[in-house]
């Protein structure tokens, strides 16, 4: 006869906590691995690229072009929700109330929203654009939690739809820059969650992500370990220097894009939209021209600044933020992120070669820091992200001063951050006055 059931196991299974905490875990299981092989393919394609500016440099002055317009027409055409960061639909999708704008939330979560995203990054980066895969991956992870979220709730209705949203978001930021504590802190510091009411989530979120990161990948650092010689507390005045002057120039960032997408926003047809397309791979192309270090996400030059003991000349650190610019109103899908941290790496470089100043390595991570905390004001997931991604601890007050000096100053030039101006452009029309 064969064996009977076991009755408490059953039970066990059926318990609404545990299918939850099962979905969770298949969740941040297919996010992760969808992360790993996105960013695997990011980097193919950067690779590719930095191959033919090598071999073929007068190419670029087509195939920038064509590969801009091939990543915006991917997002006009499919998924208009899928254009640029990805950060903001995230936002306003966990700020709008599911009850009354679910098909709304839907639209900026779906499926098709997260391939569009990969497949529009990912033709920009084959073509050198100044842009990273950490925002869009946020989105991607959020969009397949929701996804996974949709089919649960018809099993266990009681659950939260925000919960999948904010998990997702951190679990994707923890998968993309293996940094699990910059995701706690990112739900909570740009997300406004209580951390109490999502802990079990965010943890087994992040954790499954993070364990199929380091499965594929291994155990590796997003910045890798340079040196920083011996902290004392001489550097702390010029962590408050970089800290004013990346935050400054991280909140004019944010204002010029800010004013680059209203004006975008009056294009009304699809063949101004296009040229445009073109005309900002043109421009990218002209900026790889005049320094091959303008183009691509930056990781390179980080690298080089980090650890091959490269200076970052006058030039760079501006190529290096126009370039964003440029690309972001190109309307192609495609993230902030890693462009921020290679300009405040190449802007703080420049004012420690200018200055002579020693400790160039340390003052490198310092304007990560500060830049990334004036473009989106949030220091305390900045200054976590740049410690868990290079594991250098014993730099944490220089960096969070530096993090802090930067959000201050930047709420000199803007109050309001990229993210929270963009978070409502998302948003249903009718919602907007109310979350302003």
């Amino acid at each position: 006869m064969p064996p009977k059931p076991n009755k408490n196991l059953i039970v066990h299974l059926k318990n609404p906590d545990h299918l939850q905490t099962l979905a969770f875990v298949v969740s941040a299981f297919f996010a992760g691995l969808v992360a790993v092989l996105y960013a695997i393919l990011f980097k193919t394609t950067e690779g590719f690229y930095q191959q033919v500016m090598a071999d073929h440099p007068y190419w670029l002055w087509f195939w920038t072009p064509l590969c801009l317009l091939a990543g915006w027409a991917a997002v006009y055409f499919f998924a208009p929700e899928a254009a640029g960061s990805g950060i903001p639909q995230v936002l306003a999708a966990n700020d709008l109330n599911y009850a009354k704008n679910s098909a709304w939330i839907d639209r900026l979560l779906s499926l098709r929203g997260v391939v569009v995203k990969i497949i529009s990054s990912l033709m920009v980066c084959l073509g050198g654009a100044v842009t990273g895969r950490e925002g869009p991956t946020i989105q991607v992870s959020a969009g397949l939690f929701h996804f996974v979220g949709k089919v649960t709730r018809k099993f266990i209705p009681q659950v939260d739809p925000q919960t999948w949203i904010v998990a997702g978001a951190a679990a994707g930021l923890a998968a993309a820059f293996n940094t699990p504590l910059g995701g706690i802190v990112f739900a909570i510091e740009e997300m406004s969650i209580t951390f109490k009411r999502f802990r079990t989530a965010l943890i087994i979120s992040i954790i499954i992500a993070g364990l199929v990161s380091q499965w594929i990948m291994g155990s590796y650092l997003y910045l890798g370990y340079p040196s920083v010689g011996d902290i004392s507390f001489s550097i702390l005045p010029w962590a408050l220097l970089i800290g004013l002057i990346t935050g400054l120039t991280g909140s004019f960032y944010g204002i010029c894009i800010k004013k680059m997408l209203d004006w975008r926003g009056r294009l009304k047809t699809k063949t101004q939209l296009a040229l445009l397309a073109l005309a900002c791979g043109l421009a990218l192309a002209f900026m790889a021209f005049l320094n091959p270090d303008a183009s691509g996400s930056g990781s390179t030059v980080m690298n080089a600044l980090l650890f091959k003991g490269q200076k970052a000349t006058w030039d760079l650190p501006l190529l290096r933020i126009i370039g964003s610019l440029v690309f972001y109103v190109s309307g192609a899908a495609g993230g902030i992120f890693a462009p921020a941290l290679a300009a405040g790496a190449c802007l703080s470089s420049f004012i420690a070669t200018s200055l002579s100043l020693s400790s160039p390595e340390l003052l490198v991570l310092l304007g990560m820091a500060g830049f990334l905390t004036g473009v989106t004001r949030t220091p305390f997931t900045a200054f976590v992200l740049i410690l868990e991604m290079t594991d250098h601890h014993n730099a944490i007050f220089p960096i969070m001063l530096c993090a802090v000096t930067a959000e201050i100053s930047a709420k000199l030039l803007d109050e309001e951050s990229f993210y929270e101006w963009a978070r409502i452009r998302f948003m249903p029309p009718a919602s907007r006055s109310k979350h302003k």
